[in-house]
């Protein structure tokens, strides 16, 4: 008996020393190979809002942090959702110049209720963008068009977007112009322009006038009366009409939405202001054809006398 306990005694302090002489090597190894962290990286990740969204175009945070500290041509305001406040600590932390951060926001390009556009067929299979996307390029007769299984609203980090009558509603407060969305769309539906950029144009479609038109009652029909009158500023850029924010001024974008024959496709992103608009221009519009039908009665009581 006595052999037993010996023996299960000296198997405890083989294993305590064992122990204590692998603890004792692992640590003196760790010492030795730690990987110093430079706590300026440790300073920016800590600054950093950590949803790890990769619109600064880098894999996450940790990412960022280390190239905006060891990279000298990586700016210290490329993070979006942290907008100018970040871009100053990350600037401080860095010795580099911040810049001025332009804050954006994502923005639907996508009339479909509006256009009352009607499904092809019923879609049977996962409920995703990506997944009904792949068939036949989606349910809608427009392919240009929002699928609405909410693909978006899954993929926003922020809780920014809700789905409504199957179209996402983007939260321009909650909003942080991160690009995840953009990214998750595979209609290209959804596009970040300043968060106060006066003028939008609602619609993604590629497809000319006519064919537009057979789909959807609120399409872009790419009558280009908005780049002539905005030109330069408005453009038709891989056949979609874009806007140069950098160049859009309040004149071009009275001249584009003034310009835009239904009075819906380029507009104002104030709704409000986009109402009494239409309401002015169809008051003007009133007013020319009420001056020509006088003029025209004018003549034509001149030519009887």
């Amino acid at each position: 008996m006595d052999s037993v306990w010996t023996i299960a005694l000296n198997g405890i302090i083989f294993f305590l020393a064992f122990g204590i002489i692998c603890g004792l090597a692992l640590a003196i190894a760790a010492k030795k190979f730690a990987v110093k962290v430079d706590p300026k990286i440790e300073a920016v990740r800590a600054a950093l809002p950590g949803a790890n969204c990769g619109a600064c175009g880098y894999a996450g945070c940790e990412s960022y942090a280390e190239a905006a500290v060891t990279d000298p041509k990586c700016p210290p305001n490329k993070c979006a959702p942290g907008k100018q406040a970040v871009a100053d600590k990350v600037a401080a932390i860095t010795g580099k110049s911040a810049g001025a951060s332009t804050p954006v926001i994502s923005v639907l390009r996508c009339s479909r209720n509006e256009g009352e556009v009607a499904k092809k067929y019923s879609y049977v299979g996962y409920d995703t963008c990506q997944g009904a996307a792949i068939a036949f390029g989606g349910p809608y007769d427009c392919t240009f068009a929002c699928i609405g299984y909410g693909d978006c609203e899954a993929a926003c980090p922020f809780h920014a977007i809700h789905m409504k009558d199957n179209m996402p509603v983007i939260d321009p407060e909650a909003c942080t112009g991160c690009g995840v969305c953009v990214k998750a769309c595979p209609k290209q539906v959804l596009q970040l322009i300043p968060k106060d950029a006066p003028v939008y144009v609602p619609c993604s479609s590629k497809d000319s006038g006519k064919a537009v038109t057979n789909v959807c009652k609120a399409g872009c029909i790419h009558c280009m009366a908005c780049t002539r009158k905005a030109k330069d500023v408005v453009n038709m850029v891989n056949d979609r009409i874009e806007i140069d924010y950098d160049k859009c001024d309040e004149e071009a974008a009275k001249a584009g939405v003034w310009a835009c024959s239904k009075q819906f496709i380029f507009r104002y992103t104030d709704p409000e202001r986009q109402t009494n608009a239409v309401q002015e221009i169809k008051a003007e519009q009133a007013k020319k054809k009420a001056a020509a039908a006088a003029k025209a009665a004018q003549e034509s009581s001149a030519k009887e006398l």
